[in-house]
């Protein structure tokens, strides 16, 4: 049984909507951090309760639209199809009381 068995579809999209409030809240926050924490130009720091490193990594992706434009159809066989499903969160405006 789920843990949240108990409370309404409307309660469940009104959680999901806290939750992914507080999230992005939180990762605004962690974002301006860790840009302090490049700007500073730290490889690596020690603070009382964590050590943060930075490391700095490259990656090559290929262009799947230029490899259409050259191959066309024969780049089908190549192609790996993924099915996601997108939960999307919208904050409704609050009425004025």
């Amino acid at each position: 049984m789920s843990n949240f068995h108990n409370i309404s579809d409307a309660m469940l999209a009104d959680e999901i909507g806290t939750a992914h409030s507080d999230i992005k809240a939180r990762e605004a926050r962690l974002d301006l951090l860790k840009e302090e924490f490049k700007r500073r130009q730290l490889s690596s720091m020690r603070g009382s309760d964590f050590i943060v490193t930075a490391s700095t990594s490259a990656s090559k992706r290929l262009d799947v639209k230029r490899l259409r434009e050259l191959l066309g159809d024969a780049l089908d066989e190549y192609e790996n199809e993924t099915v996601s499903t997108r939960i999307t969160v919208k904050a409704l405006a609050k009425e004025a009381a």
